[in-house]
């Protein structure tokens, strides 16, 4: 479950991607969320949530002194077959809600928290994304049979943990040139085009529309940026054009390399001819398209070499991150009812 599947490169193409420089970052299953917990929602709504008190609750275990009961369970149950289609076992649900709370714990001793304003500001992040209030969120979440809580409480424990690792990573991380080429080499991957990247030279141009506007003069401007796309045959004249029209701003140009970009963005960079337009894509700030002015081959790290990078990378991060929960899992007081 990838909240990105489904975007077309060209989405990818907009003003906040720009604004930061079309950076490849690490995308985890925190931004994920949202697309799941939509279509969980429905599959879910029948079921009313009951409130704890309500419920008959057995504590199964005791975690630094800090009860887990079997309506935790119940919910850890809920919450990863409405987030992740995962589904547990009462023993599995068990061994993550323990984990999350030695997560939690174990970021605190080293000074690592967040705050309930962090908090409640990813929450309202991630319903901003499927277009919800934080209050709207919740009622869906209830109607699903889930407490807000416990999505808050996973997001806490990620949140923290993940800082935590990240700072005892860095001090371990040993990703040399020569894994990745080692890498490289297994996927059969040409190590000569790895010393290769490709260099765009890149303008944005955004044709304003206000939020205010109607669906017509919305459907107007977008008519404007497919008539604007068709004439569009080379940077100089085009850009001149574009200036000469209504509400439209066009951006200095910049230059990014394949390896700052990800695949679907440089798919769609590739396959757009030089002095030529992007398709239209509707933002917050009206219609945007981004004109590619130069394209060439540069001595520098392929996009395929930061990725391998990037892999690996993740795959070290995340053997550092079991063993710490190994080792918070030996020094902890555990104690099963």
């Amino acid at each position: 479950m990838r909240l990105a599947e489904g975007e077309s490169g060209e989405k990818m193409l907009g003003r906040s991607w720009i604004r930061d420089g079309w950076r490849a970052g690490r995308h985890r299953a925190a931004g994920q969320i949202v697309c799941a917990l939509l279509l969980g929602c429905a599959a879910f709504a029948a079921t009313a949530l009951i409130s704890p008190p309500a419920r008959a609750q057995q504590i199964l275990v005791l975690v630094q002194g800090q009860p887990i009961t079997s309506f935790d369970v119940a919910q850890r149950i809920k919450l990863a077959q409405l987030t992740e289609r995962r589904n547990l076992s009462q023993k599995q649900a068990l061994d993550e809600l323990i984990d999350q709370r030695l997560k939690v714990v174990t970021a605190e001793r080293f000074g690592i928290t967040a705050d309930k304003d962090e908090i409640e500001k990813m929450f309202a992040r991630m319903g901003s994304r499927s277009g919800r209030s934080p209050e709207q969120l919740t009622q869906a979440l209830a109607q699903s049979g889930l407490d807000a809580g416990m999505l808050k409480a996973k997001m806490r424990a990620d949140y923290v943990w993940n800082n935590y690792v990240r700072g005892r990573f860095s001090s371990v991380a040993t990703i040399r040139d020569s894994d990745v080429f080692a890498a490289l080499q297994s996927k059969g991957e040409d190590l000569t085009r790895a010393q290769r990247t490709t260099e765009y030279t890149v303008r944005q141009i955004v044709l304003v529309v206000g939020r205010t506007a109607s669906q017509g003069e919305r459907s107007q401007r977008m008519a404007e940026a497919n008539g604007l796309r068709k004439q569009f045959a080379d940077c100089d004249s085009g850009v001149e054009t574009a200036r000469g029209m209504r509400e439209t701003v066009v951006r200095d140009p910049v230059i990014r390399t394949s390896g700052d970009v990800s695949a679907a963005a440089r798919k769609v960079m590739d396959d757009t001819p030089i002095g030529h337009l992007t398709a239209p894509e509707v933002t917050r700030a009206g219609i945007e398209m981004i004109a590619i002015c130069n394209r060439r081959e540069v001595v520098g790290e392929s996009a395929q070499k930061r990725d391998v990078r990037s892999e690996l990378e993740n795959k070290q991060f995340d053997s550092v991150s079991k063993k710490l929960l190994e080792d918070a899992r030996r020094s902890a007081m555990i104690q099963y009812r």
